[in-house]
């Protein structure tokens, strides 16, 4: 299981600071942006030309010790899928992948609030384990699903 205030604990920008992939001046210009049309961070700065969604995904993956997964090449059934509400999955771009007994699998592309964690095993009965993917993988497989 993933050690979810850890995951929590961190924002994005401070963890692409962290490893070296943005400076804190790249990080206030995206934050500025991101005020102006919204979104969330990590696309911002992607727009920018700051970074890349696999550096991302790299980068959460290396910070949290989570395994990389890519949500496009998953087969999800329609029960894990239903997991969840659409709208929740695309508001914070996560994705149930698998459910094994009262584990649920689920692939993020950011860093999520403790708050979402603990919707999420509300709403499941199940305790979490965490893959990372990124943000256009996630949406395409929530895209995919019928």
């Amino acid at each position: 299981m993933v050690n979810i205030s850890k995951l929590t604990r961190k924002r994005l920008g401070e963890l692409l600071i962290n490893e070296g992939l943005i400076t804190n001046e790249q990080l206030q210009e995206a934050l500025k942006e991101q005020q102006k049309v919204g979104g969330m961070v990590g696309e911002v700065l992607i727009k920018l030309g700051y970074v890349t969604e696999l550096d991302i995904a790299a980068a959460l993956s290396t910070q949290f010790g989570l395994p990389y997964v890519n949500a496009t090449n998953y087969s999800i059934t329609k029960e894990v899928f239903g997991l969840l509400p659409k709208e929740f999955l695309l508001q914070n771009e996560l994705i149930p992948l698998d459910k094994i007994g009262t584990i649920v699998t689920i692939a993020v592309s950011g860093t999520l609030s403790e708050k979402v964690f603990e919707e999420i095993e509300k709403k499941t009965g199940c305790q979490i384990f965490v893959f990372v993917s990124t943000a256009s993988q996630i949406k395409q497989a929530i895209q995919a699903q019928k």
